[in-house]
């Protein structure tokens, strides 16, 4: 299986949904003190729970319930996480430990999680990298009846958990199991059993398409991330078209074919889509068209889809769009980008062949907000000259084109551009990369420490 040769770049797909629907894992270290009052109070600075609710909601329940855990564990707990880089908690008024985040398990014992367990006020479970958990050390987790977020990845639990997880978490709404590849289909199949799930994350496992099969149940699910289960095919998108509330769907496989992008057009629901590694062709495109919903896309490395595909796009209500490592895709199919109204967000990544002639398309998305070039070497001045006319781009990333100090110019003639990133475009002088400092950036990244700068908006 080959490595896409700039993984480290890699940029998330569907950002406005994506921002609502993910979690953010990295937070501060430690414990906050609980707040007495106002709609913050106990709020740690991670990312918000998986349920949607009314503001304040959650604070009021919490504000007035009662802690079970026994204080002396909470306060162990919580010198253990200060104690841990990068991990978090919650605490909330009247002693309420709600939220443990942990990035980075390596350093967890046995007795660890034991005290995990004995935290019953637990809503937020996130263990990842802990290699040595097993199903022996995640039984005691179970008895976190009110837990609705759980996050258990890269570890060496197996279908014995899921299991236990399946029978005695009945009010979990999001669950992370992922790169646990001693899990089999069965674990697959007891995770479906967990039907108030909202978003269920299973990155790098093993299963199929007859493990897939089992989705079908979870009728209130949201969020789906698969990438990685390289067995799972067409089969399995036609079980995710028929999942009633789907809205952002993510999956890496090259056992995908066109057959299976023909299913998945049967979604009504889907706004949010990353197809990653598809055996497909630009046939797919046409099947990308059909899905009325559909807002946010990023098509990376899919060797065969070509500009067909991408020209089949016109016309839909994109707001978002990323075309990524796709050899395939020239000039021609920079056209798409005239009949493409509402697009905000463009990402041109690793395309070998679109040049100045295709990219000045660019000029007609009036709408754009965002604007992210990265190794496009055909790129040229005449395209920056093209998008300094656009009246809504406010950040901008060009990085490896062939781009000249003449691009200068056109970008401090941009009155809204507020950030830029102009980095690694070989022919650019150091004059030139001086001339950008002079004007006042929001955030300015031009390749090093010395001569990038942030300045009030």
């Amino acid at each position: 299986m080959r490595k896409s040769t700039a993984m480290r770049n890699n940029l998330p797909l569907a950002g406005s949904v994506l921002a609502v629907l993910t979690v953010c894992l990295i937070g501060l270290a430690g414990c906050p003190a609980p707040k007495s009052g106002g709609n913050g109070a106990g709020q740690s600075s991670g990312g918000a729970a998986g349920v949607d609710r009314k503001p304040g909601e959650e604070e009021r329940a919490t504000a007035t319930a009662t802690a079970t855990a026994k204080a002396e564990d909470v306060e162990t707990a919580k010198g253990l996480l200060d104690g841990m880089p990068g991990a978090k908690c919650t605490l909330r008024p009247g002693g309420l430990l709600t939220e443990i985040v942990i990035p980075d398990g390596s350093a967890l014992t046995p007795e660890d999680v034991s005290l995990f367990g004995k935290l019953t006020d637990l809503e937020t479970l996130q263990i990842l990298n802990y290699r040595e958990l097993n199903d022996e050390m995640a039984a005691g987790l179970t008895a976190l009846e009110g837990l609705k977020k759980l996050a258990l990845t890269n570890s060496a639990i197996g279908d014995a958990t899921v299991e236990r997880i399946a029978k005695s978490l009945p009010n979990l709404a999001e669950l992370d199991l992922s790169s646990n590849t001693n899990m089999t289909n069965g674990a697959l199949k007891a995770i479906c059993q967990v039907g108030g799930l909202e978003r269920l994350t299973l990155v790098q496992n093993n299963f199929n398409d007859i493990g897939t099969g089992h989705l079908e149940s979870l009728k209130n699910l949201r969020v789906l991330d698969l990438r990685g289960n390289m067995d799972a095919g067409d089969m399995t998108l036609e079980i995710v078209a028929r999942l009633p509330k789907l809205a952002a769907f993510k999956h890496r496989s090259t056992a995908v074919t066109d057959l299976g992008m023909e299913y998945l057009a049967e979604s009504k629901t889907l706004r949010a889509l990353l197809m990653h590694d598809f055996n497909v062709t630009g046939q797919s495109g046409q099947y990308l068209a059909r899905m009325p919903s559909l807002r946010e896309l990023e098509v990376f490395r899919c060797p065969a889809f070509g500009s067909d595909g991408v020209l089949a796009l016109k016309g839909l209500k994109l707001t978002r769009l990323t075309l990524r490592d796709l050899p395939a895709v020239d000039d021609q199919a920079m056209e798409v980008f005239a009949e493409l109204p509402e697009l905000k967000r463009l990402y041109l990544h690793e395309l070998p062949s679109p040049s100045d002639e295709g990219l000045k398309n660019l000029a007609a998305l009036k709408s754009l907000e965002l604007l992210d070039i990265w190794t496009v070497p055909q790129m040229g001045d005449a395209t920056v000259a093209a998008i300094a006319g656009l009246p809504n781009l406010k950040e901008l990333s060009i990085r490896t084109t062939d781009v000249t100090d003449a691009a200068v110019d056109s970008l401090l003639g941009m009155p809204n551009l507020r950030s830029l990133t102009f980095t690694d475009n070989g022919r650019v002088t150091p004059a030139g990369l001086q001339k950008l400092s002079g004007k006042q950036w929001s955030k300015l990244d031009i390749g090093s420490a010395a001569s990038s700068e942030s300045a009030a908006p």
